[in-house]
């Protein structure tokens, strides 16, 4: 079973102490920071998932927020400790302040897709020093190659890792969205073809499998998370996407507002809905104001916090979060 944001859980939010007041903001990116370039996961854990980092440096470059420093410092941390094979690891502090792999990654396939995205999306827009670029070049060509090793020609689907047969619709529009960016503004021959694959495999008439092969029962993440990824990416049309949208909304937004069923904020929901439904992206906003002591909050959530407000997306809410989803 995939376990992407279920391990966090035992270290979530270990920094609040109990019956302290709630503050009004949520912790910013900062609070994460480890004093080298890189953050962790979770505020006062110990873990850096190169996962949750690189999505949000990708999401804050879509918003042109300004988190260019941060991502130049995230990078020098970050593209030395690349495997040969292209993969990364997750790391923990070692006792000598150095960095030790202490796990492999949740998904191979994901991982190497942000960091393709990440990099190419940060050249596109001039964020790199120059001296960063021979990295940056070999980071994406590695990553490629482990990609290029992770695809199943007979399926034509993107395994999770090496040695399993699990494919999950999540992973594989990670991979599609680095392949369009890669390719350039005119779709390639690798992203068609993926995206053929994920309707053929992933879809029956208007639901989508999270996993093959299938998950045991249905939870939260990834069943009810996994179409929101499909949302403004290309791999389903804009008409179809602002339906699937307000579908959505209307089945899980309260859940989600409410974190009723999984106590993580899930701003990746938020994120996607932005230009569909900011009014409902802004209440999850305010849904975080008091910041709740009990809510999941990761490295990834405090970088689309910001990013959406760098697009305009405030934290007015006109109705209550509880009552959000069903407007």
């Amino acid at each position: 079973m995939k376990t992407r944001n279920l391990w966090i859980a035992s270290a979530a939010m270990g920094w609040q102490l109990a019956g302290a007041a709630q503050p009004a903001e949520p912790p910013g990116l900062a609070a994460f920071a480890t004093g080298d370039g890189a953050y962790y996961t979770t505020v006062g854990g110990q873990v850096v998932d190169p996962y949750f980092v690189n999505k949000g440096f990708t999401i804050a470059l879509q918003a042109d927020a300004p988190l260019q420093a941060e991502l130049q410092q995230w990078l020098a941390w970050l593209l030395p400790r690349q495997r040969q094979d292209g993969g990364f690891d997750r790391f923990c502090p070692a006792a000598d302040k150095a960095w030790r792999s202490c796990m492999g990654a949740d998904a191979d396939d994901s991982m190497a897709a942000t960091t393709i995205e990440m990099l190419h999306l940060a050249q596109q827009k001039k964020w790199l020093l120059p001296s960063q670029q021979p990295a940056a070049e070999q980071a994406i060509a590695r990553s490629q190659q482990l990609l290029a090793r992770l695809r199943n020609p007979k399926n034509q689907l993107y395994r999770a890792l090496l040695d399993t047969e699990l494919y999950y619709l999540m992973d594989n529009i990670e991979v599609y969205e680095a392949l369009r960016v890669s390719e350039g503004a005119q779709a390639g021959p690798g992203s068609k073809r993926l995206a053929a694959a994920i309707h053929q495999r992933f879809r029956s008439g208007n639901d989508w499998t999270p996993a093959l092969p299938e998950y045991d029962r249905p939870r939260f993440y990834p069943h009810t998370l996994a179409s929101a990824y499909l949302w403004q990416t290309g791999l389903i049309s804009r008409a179809e996407s602002d339906r699937a949208t307000a579908q959505w909304l209307a089945q899980h937004g309260n859940a989600w507002l409410s974190r009723s069923e999984d106590h993580y904020a899930w701003g990746l929901v938020a994120w996607k809905m932005r230009q569909t439904a900011p009014i409902q992206a802004a209440c999850w906003r305010a849904s975080l104001r008091p910041f709740p002591a009990a809510l999941g909050w990761t490295v990834l959530d405090a970088m689309i916090d910001p990013s959406l407000a760098h697009t305009g997306i405030g934290t007015q809410c006109p109705f209550a979060p509880a009552a959000a989803a069903n407007r």
